[in-house]
């Protein structure tokens, strides 16, 4: 069936066209699988056609992302599958108890895909409430769009198109967003910008900013291929409010991985570079203990090795090698739950031939627990997970899963669902916007896992709130508010911020 080729979403300029993924295998280290079950969600039709197949819900799903409302959203790569170039893609809601609605459908005029082609990098909820992503392909030039839809679906809004400038300096394939502590959405893109040897005519990449409350789109920095490195990926902010990513390094030998730090002071640093054919294949994570975790593939070896280094770019270890790899492309980032282990997913290896889920312990990269996928669940996880408010995983197979249609009808990708009998995700606090203020004022609270919040308190006071996403809450500071800290609860726990709040 032509559904079953497998065609990576993009690839890497620094390396040969080579995206099926072989021949993987579970280190030694891996444990007995777990008893666990992986269960779908929800599973994506597709019709056989004679020259391609068409999929009205979408195809390959990616990340996903669980909303303010606790439903899931999404995107959808492809509508047409089965041909040598899948375009389109779906935007999508689910809720938890897997029922569907899509949202939207990049579609094609006489034009192209004005609206954009491939939503290949998922959703970012801002605190407007409107979800916000990048598409890699369509727009005015083709190099791809950052759009906004409504959760209803009904308000979609292209926001820039990517290549507008001359010779791309607003940069070209979009590699996704974050949101930034400052209620900002920033990202990067593949190529763009700079275009000065010896960056390729293509462009070394760029970091972006997005402001949702005044529209301005506004390019923070050109990467050049000497200093930068290029083709920046895999962008995080930590919790010291800078943004680290990965770029591929030049040296005399050819290339490398990069680590670099950005400032919103516009100051762009390398903190770490590995030793030559060493690159970068997933995006980065911070742990519980402040260090940066990634993985990078050994060329020639064809090794997969998970790192930790710090943010300052000291302290490298690289674990003992994971799997092989026969091709360069990326791999899902690492994500850190609530157990305090590293969880991710595994396109296939030797013991689970359709894909696994698995955690690592963060302090040796050795492999706790593993999940596999059996084709009706789905199989080829190449998005990383999430972590549900009740404490479940989520996450995307972009082959697989079980259609009750006719016989040309077909699975062809999954949502589904893993308890592995983690607890419930314990709120966290970075910082407070406002460290002082008046009865009746609005403070938002910056931090992780407030979806499914019960409580807000100042210094005991209880406070009404309203989540705005996973990362922030609006709380209004309440009559009888004393001096003190602010607290979040939920299920998972109490979080108490670090900064004292004045109450006027």
């Amino acid at each position: 069936m032509n559904s079953q080729n497998y065609v990576r979403k993009k690839t890497r300029s620094f390396t040969s066209v080579m995206i099926l993924v072989l021949g993987l295998s579970l280190a030694a280290t891996a444990n007995a699988q777990s008893s666990g079950t992986i269960n779908q969600m929800f599973a994506f039709t597709c019709t056989s056609g004679s020259n391609k197949d068409t999929c009205p819900q979408g195809a390959r799903p990616d990340i996903i992302l669980q909303g303010s409302d606790g439903n899931f959203y999404g995107a959808a790569q492809v509508t047409d599958d089965g041909v040598s170039d899948p375009q389109g893609g779906t935007l999508f809601k689910l809720t938890p108890t897997g029922e569907f609605t899509k949202l939207f459908t990049f579609t094609q005029d006489s034009s192209g895909f004005l609206n954009g082609n491939n939503p290949a990098s998922g959703f970012v909820e801002a605190n407007d409430g409107f979800l916000y992503g990048t598409t890699v392909n369509g727009g005015k030039q083709n190099d791809g769009v950052l759009f906004r839809i409504s959760k209803t679906g009904t308000d979609f809004k292209v926001l820039h198109n990517f290549c507008a400038s001359a010779n791309c300096a607003d940069g070209s394939i979009p590699d996704g967003l974050l949101l930034g502590q400052d209620g900002n959405l920033y990202g990067t893109t593949e190529d763009g910008g700079s275009s000065v040897a010896p960056c390729p005519s293509s462009g070394c990449g760029t970091i972006f900013r997005f402001e949702p409350t005044t529209g301005a789109f506004t390019v923070l920095h050109r990467l050049t291929a000497l200093a930068d490195g290029l083709n920046p990926f895999g962008m995080i902010q930590a919790a010291n409010g800078n943004l680290y990513g990965i770029s591929q390094g030049l040296n005399v030998h050819g290339f490398n991985e990069d680590i670099f730090q950005f400032t919103l002071a516009d100051k762009f640093t390398v903190q770490f570079k590995s030793v030559p054919f060493d690159l970068g294949i997933s995006g980065l994570t911070q742990g519980a203990n402040g260090n940066l975790y990634g993985a990078f593939e050994s060329i020639g070896v064809d090794d997969i090795n998970f790192f930790e280094v710090s943010t300052e770019g000291t302290g490298f270890v690289a674990f003992a090698p994971f799997t092989t790899l026969a091709g360069t492309t990326t791999i899902p980032s690492l994500f850190l739950a609530s157990d305090g282990n590293l969880w991710d997913t595994n396109f296939t290896d030797s013991a689970a031939t359709m894909g696994s889920v698995f955690s690592i312990n963060p302090q040796n990269g050795t492999v706790l627990q593993t999940f596999a996928f059996d084709g009706s669940n789905g199989h080829s996880p190449l998005s990383s997970v999430i972590q549900a408010a009740d404490g479940s995983f989520v996450g995307t197979t972009e082959l697989g899963g079980t259609v009750s249609g006719g016989s040309n009808e077909f699975a062809d990708g999954t949502v589904w669902t893993l308890d592995a009998g983690l607890p419930t995700p314990a709120p966290a606090i970075t910082l407070l916007n406002s460290t002082s203020g008046s009865v009746g004022s609005t403070v938002l609270i910056n931090g992780n896992n407030f979806i499914g919040t019960t409580a807000v308190r100042f210094n005991g006071v209880s406070a009404s709130f309203q989540v705005l996403n996973t990362q922030f809450v609006s709380a209004t500071v309440p009559s009888g508010a004393t001096t003190g800290p602010v607290t979040v609860t939920n299920a998972g726990g109490k979080a108490t911020s670090t900064q004292t709040f004045t109450a006027n």
